[in-house]
């Protein structure tokens, strides 16, 4: 047999990407990240868990209490109601803390094999698509055990699914997951304006706004007119919550503390731990605004690139990213399980930027060095924690700010390029119309 010639024209295309394979590389490295390495942690696995409070919100479904009234407040949107009586066992403490593990686990494992998927469709040819399922399990690895003690696992998978539903230009489902999103943990609303930005004109929001009302509206009504007071406690205890002692927003009363300029302390209120000092409650107040800010400073950027982000799907895994980013930079909340959100759009980004890979997988283990191990350490405000805090907190922003360059710095759109996205937003309008379609994917793999 003859050796094909150098210059043949099928030398250095790349092989096609096998999903099966991708899916099973980053199902079986998640597992073993689960499996092996949680178990083997410097810190216990369940320490400082919100699982009891799930349990005990279970424990009063089970003597069928309806939630959402004034005798049964309760903090999270309906959406994870099923989530927390899906374990069962709600009398034995273990027993439900193991289920509810073990349910958090198995999500992981779909958000991992979805994630996987999406970066099969950004990337048909090539390893990117191995490297991305990779990155997921050892973004999880770098998240630590937390990822088991909450119910936000649950959002990375539905941040996931919008994703895959980006990659697919999907773009009704993408709002329908997103309304899904808003009934689970409201924050993945905020990637509303994106989809319809990559629609394409207003006269195509429709269905994707339809979609996104049904899926956010429908788990509220089945409370809203048996006890509207008790469903509006959800939004106030959001609303209410004061600066939070993990916050970006915290950091410079973090560093007076840590450098003795001026003495803060903290309390224990909504669930969590909120600064007390100079100027908390000024930044706990500005952070609304500044949030907003830093979500339109984002979606200037879209706008700004928003023909290229049409053409060319991986790139739109950057700009979910930037979202996400801004809403926990800017928030006066920052909760470590908030990471978790982050995963599934980091391991498509990373697949392909070394930069935003390594700055990002430090974010992410500074998040686990401090919590929760180190959690009580730093609120006695021992050196070595508030250091961690500090540094996590700057390499968010570094984090945040490197993704919102990087969508500055996207090449603008050919005008082949242009015409072919605009093709594929239109047929994705008529399928959603049940029109007939008749177009070509203008997809790169990037």
């Amino acid at each position: 047999m003859s050796a094909v010639p150098a210059t043949s024209p099928t030398s250095g295309v790349p092989h096609k990407v096998n999903p099966f394979v991708a899916v099973f590389v980053s199902l079986a490295l998640t597992t073993l990240v689960l499996l092996v390495l949680f178990p083997n942690l410097w810190y216990e696995m369940h320490a400082i868990s919100d699982i009891p409070t799930y349990q005990g919100y279970a424990q009063r479904l089970a003597q069928g209490d309806r939630p959402f009234t004034e005798s049964f407040k309760v903090e999270y949107p309906p959406l994870a109601i099923p989530l927390f009586r899906l374990p069962g066992h709600v009398d034995h403490n273990k027993q439900y803390r193991h289920w509810f593990s073990v349910m958090m686990g198995v999500i992981t494992l779909l958000t991992a094999a979805v994630t996987t998927l999406a970066a099969c469709r950004f990337w048909p040819r090539g390893g990117r698509a191995y490297v991305a399922g990779v990155l997921f399990a050892v973004s999880v690895a770098f998240t630590g055990a937390i990822i088991i003690n909450r119910y936000d696992a649950a959002v990375a998978l539905l941040i996931a699914g919008f994703l895959l539903c980006l990659a697919n230009r999907w773009y009704t489902a993408a709002a329908f997951v997103l309304g899904m999103g808003f009934a689970l943990k409201f924050t993945p609303a905020a990637m509303l304006p994106l989809v319809l930005v990559l629609v394409g004109p207003p006269r195509r929001w429709a269905w994707p706004v339809v979609a996104f009302c049904a899926a956010a509206a429908a788990p509220f009504l089945p409370y809203l007119f048996s006890s509207p007071r008790g469903l509006w406690y959800v939004f106030h205890y959001y609303l209410a919550r004061p600066l939070q002692v993990e916050s970006v927003l915290g950091t410079p009363l973090l560093i007076g503390q840590l450098l003795h300029i001026h003495p803060i302390s903290w309390a224990s209120n909504y669930g969590s731990q909120q600064l007390v000092g100079p100027g908390a409650s000024l930044l706990s107040n500005a952070s609304g605004a500044l949030m907003l800010l830093g979500l339109a400073g984002v979606y200037v950027l879209v706008w700004r690139r928003r023909a290229r982000l049409r053409a060319s799907t991986p790139d739109q895994a950057i700009a979910v990213l930037a979202l996400i980013l801004a809403l926990m930079t800017f928030g006066k909340v920052l909760s470590p399980q908030y990471f978790i959100w982050t995963l599934p759009a980091w391991a498509l980004v990373a697949a392909r930027d070394r930069i935003l890979a390594v700055v990002g997988g430090l974010t992410l283990i500074f998040t686990q060095i401090e919590f929760p191990k180190l959690y009580w350490p730093f609120l006695d405000w021992m050196t070595m924690p508030l250091l961690v805090v500090i540094a996590r907190n700057l390499l968010l922003v570094a984090f945040f700010a490197l993704a919102a360059w990087r969508l500055w710095g996207l090449p603008e759109a050919g005008a082949g390029e242009e015409a072919a996205a605009e093709g594929s937003a239109a047929g994705a309008t008529r399928a959603a119309e049940n029109e007939p379609q008749v177009v070509a994917a203008g997809d790169e793999s990037g």
